[in-house]
C-alpha cells in the first residue's frame, strides 16, 4: 500500500463506524471528529462537536456532543444539512506558575491519581479519558489562588480507582509522608477516582500514623464535560479543609446533597460510596460526618472525636500483606469456599456476615455448616474477622447461640467496622505487627474505624 492510501485509511478510521456515505459527506465539508458543527433538519438547529461513531451505533446517525455535555444522534436524511463552525478542540498545556501565587497564604500540596476528576473529553469516543494533568485541574479554578498557595502539584499516576492496589497505596502514603515531613505545608489534597476512594482513604488512615495535619481525598461523580460537574466544588472545599481546618486526619470531601450547598467531610475509615452516579453518593457510616463546608468556605465541625492539628512528622507504616480475603455470606453458600482459601494458605479472612454476624450453621445439614471450616481456619492460625453486610450497626457475638459458638472457637467480632475497612486493616496489621498481636490489634480502635457508641441520629443522618 502506498503512502497516499495509508493517509486515506488513517483519516477514515478516525470516523469510526459511520457509513461510507456519511464519511463521504463529512469529508466533503472538511469535518473531522472534534470539530464544532451545526446540523439543520426540519427547521431545527443543533450545535455540537462531532464524535466518532462506535461499533454499536447506527452508521447513518451523526453523533455530536452538545454544550451541556450530553451526546445526541441525528439520523442523516435528504433534509439534513451540515456546516463546520470551528476546528477540533485541543487541550491547552496549562501550567501553574508559582511566581503568581502569594507566599503569605496557607500552603498545600496536591497529588493526582486519576479518576473522573482528572479527566477530559475525548471526541474520538464521546466519553472522557483520564489524561488531565493536575495543572489542568486547577487552571479552571482561579478563585483558589486567592486564598491558597500550592507548594507542590504532583501527578502520581492516571488510573481508574478500580486498578489501584497495594503498590499504589504504598506509593501514595510515601508521597504524602514526604510532602508533610519535607515541606512547610498545612495539608495535602489527593484527587482520586470515586469507586474505591473509600478503600484508599481507609488504608491511608492506617499507613499514616501520628498525622499532624489534614489529608483530604476528593473526586468527581460527574465528568468535566457535564454541566453537573461536581469536581470543582469538591476540590475547592477539599483544598480549604487541607489549608485552614484544625483537623489532623485522613478525610473524604464530597457532596453532602445533590445540589452545591454543602460539601461533606467524612472520616477515612467510616465512608462508603452508596450510589453509582449521584453527586451525594458518599455517606458516613455509623457516625455523623466530621463536618460540612459551605460555598463561602465556612467549615462547620460536627463531631468532637477527631484528632487536632499539631506539630511534628507523620510516622509512615505502609507495609501491607495482601494474602487476605473478603467473603460475603448469602443463603446456601457452600463452606467449601472457605476451605478453598484455607488450602491456599491465606493469612486472614474477613467475613461479611448477615445481621449481627451470622454464617450458615444448618443443624440438620452438617455438610453445609460453616462452623467446621471456620474452626479449621483458626486451628491453622488463619485470622477470621466478622463484620456485617448491613453496614449500619454492629456485630455482636452474644445475642444468639450460633454467634456465641463461633466466638468461642476464635472468630473476632469487629464491632461496627465496615467490611472493606476491616479487610484493609487486616492487610496492614499483618504487614506491620507480629502474628501474636493480630487479634488484639484488629479489635483496637486505631483510626476511628470503631465507634463504641452509635447514636440514633447517625443512622438517618443523610435522609
Amino acid at each position: 500500500m502506498n503512502k497516499d492510501n495509508d493517509i486515506i485509511s488513517t483519516i477514515e478510521s478516525t470516523y469510526g463506524y459511520y457509513s461510507s456515505d456519511i464519511i463521504k459527506i463529512l469529508k466533503s465539508k472538511d469535518i473531522l471528529p472534534g470539530d464544532k458543527i451545526e446540523i439543520n433538519q426540519n427547521d431545527k438547529t443543533l450545535i455540537g462537536n462531532l464524535i466518532t461513531q462506535n461499533e454499536l451505533g447506527s452508521e447513518n446517525n451523526i453523533i455530536i456532543k452538545l454544550e451541556n455535555g450530553y451526546n445526541i444522534g441525528i439520523k442523516y436524511t435528504d433534509d439534513t444539512t451540515l456546516k463546520k463552525l470551528s476546528g477540533s478542540i485541543k487541550l491547552e498545556d496549562f501550567k501553574i506558575k508559582n511566581a503568581t501565587q502569594s507566599q503569605n497564604l496557607p500552603k498545600i500540596s496536591l497529588l493526582s491519581t486519576g479518576g473522573t476528576i482528572a479527566s477530559r473529553i475525548d471526541y474520538q469516543s464521546g466519553g472522557v479519558v483520564m489524561a488531565m494533568k493536575p495543572e489542568e485541574i486547577f487552571a479552571g479554578l482561579p478563585e483558589l489562588f486567592k486564598e491558597i498557595t500550592f507548594e507542590d502539584v504532583k501527578h502520581l499516576f492516571s488510573f481508574g480507582s478500580e486498578d489501584l492496589s497495594k503498590n499504589e497505596w504504598k506509593k501514595i502514603a510515601e508521597e504524602v509522608a514526604s510532602q508533610i515531613n519535607d515541606n512547610d505545608i498545612n495539608g495535602v489534597v489527593i484527587t482520586h477516582g470515586t469507586d474505591t476512594m473509600g478503600y484508599t482513604s481507609a488504608i491511608l488512615s492506617f499507613m499514616l500514623q501520628d498525622l499532624p495535619m489534614p489529608v483530604v481525598l476528593t473526586g468527581a461523580q460527574k465528568s468535566s464535560d457535564r454541566g453537573s460537574y461536581d469536581g470543582a466544588t469538591n476540590l475547592i472545599a477539599a483544598s480549604r479543609v487541607a489549608a485552614k481546618s484544625d483537623f489532623a486526619s485522613v478525610l473524604v470531601a464530597m457532596h453532602h446533597t445533590s445540589d452545591d450547598n454543602y460539601i461533606q467531610l467524612s472520616r477515612g475509615t467510616k465512608v462508603r460510596k452508596m450510589h453509582t452516579s449521584r453527586r451525594d453518593a458518599f455517606q458516613t457510616i455509623n457516625e455523623s460526618p466530621v463536618g460540612l463546608i459551605s460555598p463561602d468556605g465556612k467549615i462547620t465541625q460536627l463531631i468532637d472525636d477527631i484528632p487536632k492539628r499539631s506539630d511534628g512528622n507523620v510516622h509512615l507504616m505502609n507495609k501491607f500483606d495482601d494474602n487476605i480475603a473478603l467473603i460475603k455470606i448469602y443463603p446456601g453458600i457452600n463452606p467449601e469456599l472457605l476451605d478453598w482459601y484455607i488450602d491456599r494458605n491465606v493469612k486472614g479472612i474477613i467475613i461479611e456476615g448477615t445481621g449481627l454476624g451470622h454464617v450458615p450453621t444448618y443443624p440438620d445439614k452438617t455438610n453445609m455448616s460453616w462452623t467446621p471450616s471456620i474452626q479449621r481456619a483458626i486451628e491453622e492460625n488463619i485470622y477470621v474477622g466478622m463484620t456485617s453486610q448491613c453496614l449500619n450497626g454492629r456485630v455482636h457475638p452474644f445475642v444468639y447461640r450460633a454467634l456465641r459458638s463461633n466466638y468461642q472457637i476464635g472468630v473476632s467480632y469487629l464491632q461496627d467496622m465496615l467490611p472493606e475497612t476491616a479487610l484493609l486493616k487486616l492487610g496492614w496489621v499483618l504487614g506491620n505487627y507480629d502474628y501474636e498481636d493480630l487479634r488484639a490489634t484488629m479489635e483496637q480502635n486505631i483510626a476511628g474505624e470503631i465507634n463504641l457508641s452509635i447514636k440514633f441520629k447517625e443512622y438517618s443522618q443523610n435522609e
